[in-house]
């Protein structure tokens, strides 16, 4: 596990163990503020060993950003005298589908093992909610697209935004909404802020964020564009792997080149969305050319029912 301290109080704890996710920390004397666990027990009981040896005071929260395991793992180290806090969204997800995917996982890897799923209690249903400790105010923000439940917590007095999944090296959207996603980075612009702990990756400064946002921002349009030109040019999903993250405006070098892996899958969702769309509409452009079909046999029907008619009539 690596640790940075980004302001006087406030840590960030970096996995060495799984796709360089980050846990942090927002340290008073009269309480920690932990956000977010990390995947495995060895580095979250290292985290809070550490935070426990500063000599500050008690753990009283940790906040979950969103369901994924990565970032809840750790829960269940935690007493019940630390209060789990998350959006009311996260709780309901992690009730949901984490019992199954915890059990999916440790099929994978033995350093799952003890780890159980632990629900957070307190929960915030609107937008936002502000945590008071000591001297500080952690902002917690719905900010949906990578998932449905994403959060970050926007520290005020030291300008600095744990941004959790919302700000990665490179967008990844299979588990939400590319279209939210891209109005919840344009909100991060709204905000004054000195440094972004991004949930996997290292910690963005001042000048680095604008060009930050605004990459994630066009990569989102670009795979969009990119991929509708895929589907409509009828090529197969085999040729999804011509669109490498370098044409779509990114680099494939960070979290050790696991950015290209989170690309293909980005875009092979995609490519899944534009199918079933493009399936659909030819499926109900079908269904109307053939009510049109039955609409003329009917009207012809009648029109030959009526000329003979006439005709017996004469």
């Amino acid at each position: 596990m690596r640790r940075e301290r980004v302001s006087d109080d406030i840590y960030v704890f970096t996995s060495n163990l799984y796709a360089q996710v980050t846990a942090s920390a927002v340290v008073t004397r009269g309480g920690i503020v932990i956000i977010d666990t990390l995947p495995f027990r060895s580095e979250t009981n290292e985290m809070v060993d550490y935070l426990n040896s500063l000599g500050q005071g008690p753990i009283k929260y940790l906040v979950n950003t969103h369901w994924h395991g990565d970032h809840t793992n750790g829960n269940c180290l935690f007493d019940d005298s630390v209060e789990l806090v998350s959006h009311r969204r996260c709780q309901q997800a992690m009730m949901q589908y984490s019992e199954a995917e915890l059990a999916a996982s440790k099929e994978i890897t033995p350093l799952l093992e003890g780890i159980e799923v632990k629900i957070p209690e307190v929960v915030f249903e609107e937008g936002k909610m502000v945590l008071h400790v000591e001297n500080k105010s952690v902002e917690l923000i719905l900010s949906p697209g990578h998932t449905f439940d994403s959060t970050m917590a926007y520290v005020r007095e030291d300008k600095v935004l744990i941004a959790a999944d919302t700000v990665m090296p490179v967008p990844y959207f299979v588990w939400g909404d590319r279209h939210v996603f891209q109005q919840s980075l344009e909100v991060l612009k709204t905000y004054n802020i000195e440094s972004i702990v991004q949930g996997h990756g290292e910690v963005l400064l001042r000048g680095e964020i604008p060009g930050a946002i605004d990459s994630n921002i066009e990569y989102l349009v670009i795979v969009e564009k990119k991929v509708r030109e895929f589907v409509d040019k009828g090529k197969s999903k085999h040729d999804l792997k011509e669109l490498t993250i370098d044409l779509c405006g990114k680099s494939r070098i960070p979290l050790n080149g696991l950015v290209q892996d989170l690309h293909q899958a980005n875009i092979q969702h995609l490519y899944d969305e534009f199918v079933r769309e493009r399936d659909r509409i030819e499926t109900e452009e079908m269904k109307e050319m053939e009510n049109v079909g039955v609409d003329l046999e009917v009207t012809e029907a009648a029109e030959v029912a009526e000329e003979t008619a006439e005709q017996s009539l004469l």
